[in-house]
């Protein structure tokens, strides 16, 4: 075949996809997919990283090495900066295979997800090897945020994942907390609250016991067996959100009552944007206290627009009806819209109520 007819009619082959898949955040995919592409430079392939997460980890840095990385595009969202994997610039490249950390990442300024990015170099004929976590798989995310108390937005498809290549990056619970306590999964000033929550031992077995289902296509009946033994029923669940005002007692208070009016259950979400004030924390501790007395569940999003965050979450657990604070949401300004009115623009089909 000459050029000219490869230029009609050939089609490019898509690429390889390689994910390491681990049950939580620190078990190591970001240094497993980086010793991959050390492995494949030094066999004489071309290989660039499109995005790494560092997290300020010695051993991330350490693996990275030389490898070649691509320079992030700046994206700007809600008048915040901040980089972002530039596709056109790794296509560019033309590399033989392209390293990408966090595929489930949602992009605010396109409304675009990694994952989306990535079928894009695969579709182009590069290999890439990326990295998720078990609780950002569609069929999994709902039993990890009921199980843990903590949710995510972002979520990759399982058919996405399933037609590449998984490696299960395995560590054992114990190991996993003795890395947090030393500092090497996140900093101490980070290790607090929610998050501390989230390494519980209990939540980490849990998640293993997920990531393993999802490896063997039995999430839903491991899934509802975790569930079970928790004691999380599958009542009917109304939302509440609550930002660290002073108004958040009020709201869950609210939220317990229709709950025991209703036979309900209720889950209290905060949203957890970039430029969430730190002087919202110890509020936030209360109101996560008092969403537990009152028995509820209390999970932290982190999420650029809380609005569409809430309506998320209310559609994923078919929750009828939303409560909020009243007056509007300094993540609105200066839009006319209070944080009710945005969610009833979300929500047609559910009642929203301001407290």
């Amino acid at each position: 075949m000459d050029d000219e007819e490869n230029e009609r009619g050939a089609v490019t082959p898509p690429g390889h996809l390689r994910t390491y898949l681990g049950s939580a955040p620190g078990v190591g995919k970001t240094y497993s997919m980086l010793a991959e592409g050390q492995r494949r430079a030094a066999a004489g392939e071309h290989v660039v990283v499109g995005w790494v997460e560092r997290h300020g980890r010695s051993e991330t840095r350490a693996q990275l090495g030389d490898l070649e990385v691509i320079a992030p595009r700046q994206a700007t969202y809600r008048g915040i900066d901040f980089p972002e994997l530039d596709v056109d610039g790794v296509l560019a490249s033309e590399p033989d295979l392209v390293l990408v950390d966090e595929l489930a990442h949602r992009v605010p300024d396109t409304g675009r997800d990694r994952w989306e990015d990535v079928a894009e170099l695969l579709a182009a004929g590069l290999d890439v090897a990326t990295t998720a976590n078990v609780a950002n798989l569609e069929s999994v995310r709902d039993y990890a945020a009921r199980l843990t108390g903590v949710g995510v937005v972002e979520s990759v498809p399982d058919q996405f994942i399933r037609g590449g290549e998984v490696v299960v990056v395995p560590i054992a619970v114990d190991a996993l907390r003795q890395r947090i306590a030393a500092g090497k999964v996140y900093s101490a000033d980070r290790v607090g609250g929610a998050l501390a929550e989230y390494f519980q031992t209990s939540n980490l077995e849990a998640l293993n016991e997920l990531c393993d289902a999802w490896v063997t296509d039995r999430v839903e009946d491991v899934g509802q067996d975790l569930l079970a033994r928790r004691g999380l029923s599958e009542r009917p669940t109304l939302v509440a959100g609550v930002s660290g005002s002073e108004r958040g007692a009020a709201v869950i208070r609210a939220a317990a009552q229709f709950a025991s009016d209703q036979d309900a259950d209720f889950e209290v979400i905060h949203v957890d944007v970039a430029d969430s004030p730190s002087s919202r924390r110890r509020e936030l501790q209360r109101d996560h206290a008092l969403a537990v007395k009152l028995g509820g569940q209390f999970r932290t999003i982190e999420g650029m627009a809380p609005a569409h965050v809430l309506a998320d979450v209310a559609r994923d657990r078919g929750a009828s009806l939303v409560l909020v604070a009243r007056g509007r949401s300094r993540f609105l300004r200066p839009t006319r819209f209070t944080m009710g009115s945005r969610l009833r623009r979300l929500l047609p089909d559910a009642t929203v109520e301001e407290i």
